[in-house]
């Protein structure tokens, strides 16, 4: 008994003032890694190492994000591509080296446009993708759960007030970007009439529409000099293309017309004036 336990001891003390070798492993924090994002890698390792050394390869684009002689380091990767993590530990026993291959993928850049259709409400927001390296896309709106997966996308608003729209970009190996837009629509209503349209084909202030905002209702007549009406439409999203309602295009000149609306917070417009029609 004295023997065994006097053998335990010297082996005991020979381990101490003659430590083994230190061993590693790397652990990946995760199956999916992508450019232009921090990765923390970890390690475990046994019979205490005194130095840690961390190297990837190929080392073009990498950067190390904290020091690269402690247990764990971040790294930032720039390109897509395979590396070779290494992790070289030591004591004065010895050096071990683990490695780990890893894949980067390219990150998405979310990017959009945003364009409200008019001011006040009822509103719509027009919203344009220019994403790049993502596959697919979704739209989430801050006042309702319901969210859209096309490419490009367009919400409607019935009420006032403070409003955010985020695009998540996401490619196949499962990177992701987000990009987020803020806006706010009044809580008045109002109406203005143009005086002049040019429905030329060229794009630019083709149709006459009047400039509403928070209208719920609307009846627009437009007449022309000798009090015929030409057009008619009884919709906030209506408008005047130049032609009659029975598809006469209608000469240059001065026409005449004539609105109602009602708004949503109850202000009721009766409004009228002349439109200039020019075809040049």
């Amino acid at each position: 008994m004295i023997q065994k336990l006097l053998a335990i001891f010297f082996t005991s003390a020979l381990l101490t003032a003659f430590p083994q070798s230190p061993t590693a492993s790397i652990i990946v924090p995760s199956n999916t890694i992508c450019t232009n994002r921090t990765i923390i890698f970890n390690s475990i390792s046994t019979n205490t190492p005194t130095s840690f050394n961390w190297l990837v390869t190929p080392s073009t684009g990498v950067t190390y994000l904290g020091s690269i002689n402690e247990s764990t380091t971040g790294v930032g990767f720039t390109y897509q591509g395979n590396y070779l993590v290494s992790l070289t530990v030591a004591n004065i026993s010895g050096t071990f080296t683990a490695t780990q291959t890893v894949t980067v993928s390219l990150n998405p850049r979310a990017n959009f446009s945003a364009s409200l259709t008019t001011t006040g409400f009822p509103n719509q927001i027009v919203l344009t993708n220019f994403s790049s390296f993502a596959t697919n896309y979704t739209w989430m709106y801050s006042d309702t759960p319901l969210t859209d997966n096309t490419t490009d996308a367009n919400h409607s608003y019935n009420a006032s007030g403070a409003f955010t729209v985020s695009l998540v970009a996401a490619n196949t190996s499962g990177c992701t970007d987000t990009s987020r837009y803020s806006f706010y629509i009044s809580d008045s209503s109002g109406v203005t009439l143009p005086n002049v349209f040019t429905p030329n084909g060229d794009g630019v202030n083709d149709v006459f529409k009047p400039i509403a905002r928070g209208v719920k209702s609307m009846k627009v007549r437009i007449y022309n000099r000798y009090g015929i009406l030409v057009s008619t439409w009884d919709t906030v999203s209506g408008h005047w293309d130049g032609y009659t309602t029975s598809g006469i295009l209608c000469e240059s000149g001065t026409y005449f017309c004539v609105l109602e609306a009602i708004g949503f917070d109850g202000v009721n417009y009766k409004k009228n004036g002349y439109i200039s029609l020019f075809r040049n």
